[in-house]
């Protein structure tokens, strides 16, 4: 037998290394999956904003301030559900969510494919970029240049999601005419671009070690008791000459020294490289030295997973829970149009015989809505029209005129509005008529 086929006939035990061959995949899973929530919530109207009229959108319902219920809920619950999460798993959100992270990893892993392993775009150290002997031709720039330049265009794009509907998106990449588009937006977006050719060409992952606000808040709420990278401190001898983990860091972090107050963002990433070089070494038994810890060991897993976390999160708990009351509260009580009835301008005499009645529609859809007069007799009054059409969200004023030989008195009188959805409501008007004047 060959010693080919003898070697092909000797069986094969692979080791299952968890970071290693999980913890980067779901972590890049989770990385561009936010990505594509990030744009499906504006372009399905699961949200976004309207500037023309200055109004939230909600699955295509108008949400104006006068929804209290719908506004606070909603932010109270936001509010609370993310210090729940920064209690529980700490900067989590920056190393498996983070836009400006995932972008930043993506021109890292290009640049060295590109320009070579060691080639950083900028170096706090001052060191100049060191490109590859083999990998500094100019098309290798070029295309580096280009795909940077593409990446800008994209997420440049996503803010204007949140204000425009995907049809005048469209109009606006296809240069077409569109009234609802901002006359000045192509300018907009074109710094929009240059700011993400900065960002993603020279900034990455400095936005992060020294400009990001929010990581600083995330922090705020850290401690031993969150989640945090341990180190198997009693295999110490297979970390002699290794500084793998340290290389796998993209913020420079030492995990095998991680404190409360550090940098750290939990990505794992130093997890799945220790576990990786583990599994390749011949020397190295067992799993890697470092893993994901939920609670200070030296207190218990049970108190620091479940009660420490309860014990620190208790206001945050009751604040989420009235927040998804409130915003429960609002969507039962959302009326989807709204209507009031005001004097006109016009006198006759010493009298006002002409009253608006204004309609608001809060829904982006075609609707019709009827409008009646209860409590005046048929020839008390003229309406303009009885049936009003909306092709979407909009304001319409229709003319209620009361005619001037009512007898002197006071006439109360309700103006009611139904829609075609099953909205109804109504307004109570009193008009004091001076009746007719003899000379």
């Amino acid at each position: 037998m060959a010693a080919n086929e003898a070697l092909k006939q000797i069986p094969v035990a692979v080791e299952h290394v968890p970071g290693a061959q999980k913890l980067h995949p779901l972590r890049r899973a989770s990385q561009y999956l936010t990505l594509l929530i990030l744009v499906l919530i504006p372009t399905t109207g699961l949200f976004r904003i309207d500037p023309v009229d200055g109004a939230f959108v909600l699955l295509d319902h108008q949400v104006w301030f006068s929804d209290i219920f719908l506004v606070l809920g909603f932010w109270i619950f936001v509010a609370s559900l993310l210090v729940m999460m920064y209690s529980l798993v700490g900067a989590v959100f920056c190393g498996w969510m983070c836009p400006q992270n995932t972008v930043s990893e993506w021109a890292n892993d290009l640049t060295r494919k590109l320009l070579g392993r060691r080639a950083k775009m900028m170096d706090m150290s001052g060191k100049k970029m060191q490109v590859a002997a083999r990998r500094g031709s100019m098309l290798n720039y070029v295309i580096l240049g280009a795909a940077i330049l593409a990446a800008s265009m994209f997420y440049a794009l996503i803010p204007l999601l949140y204000f425009y509907p995907p049809d005048v998106i469209w109009s606006f990449l296809t240069f077409h005419e569109d009234a609802r588009l901002a006359a000045s937006l192509h300018w907009i977006y074109f710094v929009c671009v240059a700011v993400m050719v900065l960002d993603i060409a020279v900034i990455r992952h400095l936005m992060c070690k020294y400009m990001c606000i929010y990581r600083v808040w995330q922090h705020s709420f850290k401690t031993r008791d969150t989640l945090h990278v341990a180190y198997d401190t009693s295999r110490t001898d297979h970390c002699v000459t290794c500084r793998y983990c340290v290389d796998a860091c993209f913020l420079d972090i030492d995990p095998r020294q991680t404190e409360v107050f550090d940098s750290c963002v939990n990505c794992g990433e130093c997890i799945s490289a220790c576990d990786e070089l583990h599994a390749k070494s011949k020397k190295l038994s067992g799993p890697g030295l470092l893993r994901f810890v939920i609670g200070d060991e030296q207190k218990g897993a049970y108190r620091g997973a479940i009660g420490s976390f309860f014990s620190r999160a208790k206001a945050a708990t009751m604040f989420t829970l009235l927040g998804a009351s409130l915003f429960v509260a609002g969507l039962m009580s959302y009326a989807p149009a709204w209507f009031t009835v005001y004097r006109g301008e016009s006198w006759q005499g010493d009298q006002v015989l002409e009253y608006r009645v204004n309609i608001a529609n809060k829904v982006y859809r075609p609707v019709d809505m009827h409008i009646k007069v209860e409590g005046l007799a048929a020839d008390a009054y003229t309406l303009a029209a009885s049936k009003v059409h909306f092709d979407s969200v909009g304001r319409k004023d229709i003319v209620l005129r009361l005619s001037p030989s009512l007898p002197k008195g006071i006439y109360r009188f309700k103006v009611r509005v139904d829609s075609a959805s099953g909205w109804s409501d109504e307004f109570e008007v009193h008009h004091f008529a001076p009746g007719a004047k003899h000379a």
